[in-house]
């Protein structure tokens, strides 16, 4: 399910950061002085992801596109604290998916969670012939009953971390 969750863990972990960085004493007009080079690309993947599963068979091509202009946009911004862990989260599922024609998830997590498999175009039951499984939707988080994969885990940590720290810079 991070297929579509993938930008929300990123917009997670960005907002995680932002009230942990305030609590820890940072500053908003810190951020006056970021320089987001390429923020329209950015814009462009994320709406590319978001509209993917409304695009039938262009929905994966969709999705793997806006994963690559987020980590192009990342790695333009590597200078930023945390983007190169939000790039290597994005390539991460944009890797699993491209290899495997779509988001593979561990159908023991989807049964432990009581949620049906997606019927989005976008995932696919993990199964023997899955290309690197380990980066499929395999980690059942109880708490919020989702399935996410190490990508996503990354992408929030990218967040946090450069949400964070652009808050409690000097």
């Amino acid at each position: 399910m991070s297929h579509l969750l993938a930008m929300p863990m990123l917009v997670s972990g960005l907002v995680a950061g932002f009230v942990v960085g305030l609590a820890a004493g940072g500053d908003w007009h810190h951020l006056e002085r970021l320089d987001l080079k390429l923020w329209p690309v950015l814009l462009v993947g994320a709406v590319a992801r978001v509209v993917a599963p409304l695009l039938g068979g262009l929905a994966l091509a969709s999705s793997i596109a806006g994963l690559v202009l987020v980590s192009l946009v990342a790695l333009a911004n590597r200078a930023l604290p945390g983007a190169s862990l939000i790039a290597a989260g994005s390539l991460l599922n944009a890797g699993v998916i491209s290899i495997n024609g779509g988001m593979p998830i561990d159908p023991g997590a989807l049964a432990a969670s009581g949620k049906p498999a997606p019927a989005d175009g976008l995932h696919m039951i993990l199964g023997p012939e899955t290309r690197l499984p380990f980066l499929a939707d395999i980690l059942l988080v109880p708490v919020i009953n989702n399935i996410y994969s190490v990508g996503d885990v990354v992408l929030a940590i990218g967040g946090f971390w450069m949400a964070f720290r652009l808050l409690k810079q000097r």
